[in-house]
């Protein structure tokens, strides 16, 4: 905090920033249950690793890097200004839940409801339409990039 650019902020702000970074929080978006390959964070196993093996869920990885995990991690973009929150179901535009929102809120970046969850990966592709189940409706959404605002994160030299 000696540095004059900086200033404290809470963890709203920090949570609704991670979010448009398109970053997963533990807890939230990855936990014990989530494979790597299916929250979207393959690069974080080592080539080598990713071949050999060796280490605890190394045979879930490898069957989901050849044959792709069931559901995937995705980004959401709700149509209108209503937020989907934690624990939102997702649906097919024929009513079946087809996965859940980790993370949803306000994106200031973007002036929109952004959120992400995980989906049947038959659902995964951008662009592919879903339902948000917020308060009892059906609101419309569709599959999005990660992540919502581009990382413009600098380094200090």
């Amino acid at each position: 905090m000696k540095d004059d650019a900086l200033a404290p902020v809470g963890l709203g702000a920090r949570d609704s920033l991670r979010l448009e970074a398109g970053l997963c929080l533990y807890g939230h978006d990855i936990d014990e249950t989530t494979s790597p390959i299916e929250a979207g964070l393959a690069w974080s196993i080592q080539k080598r690793r990713r071949v050999e093996g060796g280490f605890p869920g190394a045979r879930r990885i490898q069957d989901e890097l050849a044959n792709g995990p069931k559901r995937r991690r995705v980004g959401i973009r709700p149509e209108g200004r209503a937020p989907a929150r934690e624990r939102t179901d997702i649906q097919s535009p024929k009513g079946e839940r087809i996965g859940v929102v980790t993370s949803g809120g306000f994106g200031p970046s973007v002036n929109g409801p952004v959120a992400m969850g995980y989906v049947e990966a038959a659902h995964a592709k951008l662009g592919t339409p879903l339902s948000l189940m917020v308060r009892g409706k059906a609101l419309p959404a569709a599959v999005a990039p990660l992540p919502f605002a581009p990382h413009r994160y600098a380094r200090k030299t």
